[in-house]
């Protein structure tokens, strides 16, 4: 394609070596002869090779190694800089972190091995947060929910949250955390359209309008997702509806005033509320810090 095409200048390009992932890019045999054939074409300025890891995030296994392995006997030689890290491989992979990294899930703050993102030192950047709408006191034996999923085994208060399908929570149940007030408490039942039951019997001070954390930095969104039998991207990536609150956007006000959430949103409406100035743990103040990696 590139040798057919017209160009009005030269192109920076980046070749994928296959060394594993078997998802896209070129066999190690044939990544030579790719190279030549993108300089001989006149057309390519520089090559930046690179390749993705399948299982950076499991740091017993050694696959990666494999791949890191690959990867440099395929490229041995060649001009050019290399790209190799993923999020995780920046975390926990030392030798993968070459010239250029690409980091994903790290961006929003999430810790891609699943655990607490502070061990990491990243920071969460998005806060999916609704309020209870309604609260109600259950006797014991009496159930919850779609299909009964939740059965109260104490007298239960329950708080109703709005938030739900098309907030992009669908597979939470019983057990799944948040945080009402700042105060981890489990969701009980199942998610119930676009509204969702958390117990508040050990949150007396709990009421209607307390502000809950769906994930965020007091609920980290790894545990939400092994909660729900899924993983943090899906979550990050499938709220949909709600509407996206920056922290711009909450400083701005009137004379000085400072807007709260609820008035740029309005009562009762779930959203994710997002830092664009903390996009990542090497990007503060939107210019990029140098940081200390853990080995």
């Amino acid at each position: 394609m590139i040798e057919r095409c017209r160009t009005t200048q030269p192109l920076h390009v980046w070749l994928k070596v296959d060394t594993g992932m078997h998802r896209c890019g070129f066999e190690p045999a044939a990544v030579r002869g790719a190279y030549q054939r993108l300089h001989a074409s006149g057309k390519v300025a520089c090559i930046t090779l690179m390749t993705h890891f399948a299982r950076a995030d499991e740091v017993e296994q050694d696959f990666t190694a494999q791949q890191i392995a690959r990867f440099d006997d395929a490229t041995a030689g060649l001009p050019g800089l290399r790209s190799l890290a993923n999020s995780a491989g920046v975390l926990c992979r030392p030798a993968a972190r070459r010239d250029w990294a690409r980091c994903g899930i790290a961006l929003y703050g999430a810790d891609p091995r699943g655990g607490n993102p502070f061990s990491a030192a990243l920071r969460p950047v998005m806060k999916a947060r609704s309020e209870i709408i309604a609260v109600r006191d259950v006797s014991t034996g009496e159930a919850i929910c779609y299909r009964a999923r939740f059965v109260a085994d104490r007298a239960t208060r329950v708080g109703l949250v709005a938030f739900g399908y098309a907030d992009g929570s669908r597979a939470a149940g019983n057990g799944t955390p948040v945080a009402v007030d700042k105060q981890r408490a489990p969701l009980i039942g199942r998610v119930s359209m676009d509204m969702l039951t958390v117990d508040l019997t050990d949150l007396p001070n709990a009421r209607i309008g307390s502000e809950v954390e769906l994930w965020g930095p007091n609920i980290p969104v790894g545990d939400v997702a092994a909660s729900a039998g899924t993983i943090a991207y899906e979550l990050l990536c499938n709220a949909k509806r709600a509407p996206r609150v920056t922290k711009s956007r909450l400083l701005e006000g009137s004379r000085g005033r400072t807007t709260s959430w609820r008035e740029v949103v309005g009562e009762g409406l779930a959203f994710v509320f997002v830092q664009p100035r903390r996009c990542s743990a090497t990007l503060r103040s939107g210019r990029p810090q140098k940081r200390k990696l853990p080995n």
